[in-house]
């Protein structure tokens, strides 16, 4: 169990947070990366600015493409590897080695891995909306889990 809280730490802080600001951080021992994400978390997640500044009105959920079928209609948040691209259209590959169509233009050249956020159109496909690269190497295994346990026994702790 602590190796998964170890990954849902490193997708989460790593991935998740806007301003990046603990990149840092990644190369040095993760006792130090705790020591300097206490601090982020004591000094700004209490702060009214911070709070302001999260958007919690539209959540989107973690899936896979297993997950998929159970959000059509739903925003989603799910990370695929590009395998060809054409026509608006972006084929991948989930991160339980599933295929997942994600329809839109991303504003951007793709890298290998990306997170994309948008509407779960059918139990295949997403209309997405947001597009994030996740450059060309990424544990899908780990985010594989984190959609798991973000679906399973630690629903309530995801918006």
């Amino acid at each position: 169990m602590t190796s998964i809280v170890w990954s849902l730490y490193k997708y989460l802080f790593y991935h998740c947070i806007p301003s990046r600001k603990f990149q840092f951080c990644r190369s040095r021992k993760p006792a130090l990366f705790f020591l300097r994400l206490s601090r982020f978390d004591f000094h700004f997640r209490r702060t009214p600015q911070f709070l302001n500044q999260m958007d919690t009105s539209n959540p989107s959920v973690f899936v896979n493409a297993e997950l998929l079928r159970l959000y059509v209609g739903r925003r989603v948040r799910a990370v695929i590897q590009v395998q060809s691209e054409g026509n608006g259209v972006i084929y991948g590959k989930s991160t339980d080695d599933n295929q997942i169509t994600v329809k839109g233009s991303p504003p951007f050249t793709l890298s290998k891995f990306v997170e994309v956020i948008g509407i779960a159109d059918t139990d295949k496909s997403i209309r997405a909306d947001v597009w994030t690269n996740f450059g060309d190497s990424f544990d899908t295994s780990t985010f594989n889990q984190l959609c798991q346990l973000a679906n399973g026994e630690f629903k309530p702790l995801f918006v």
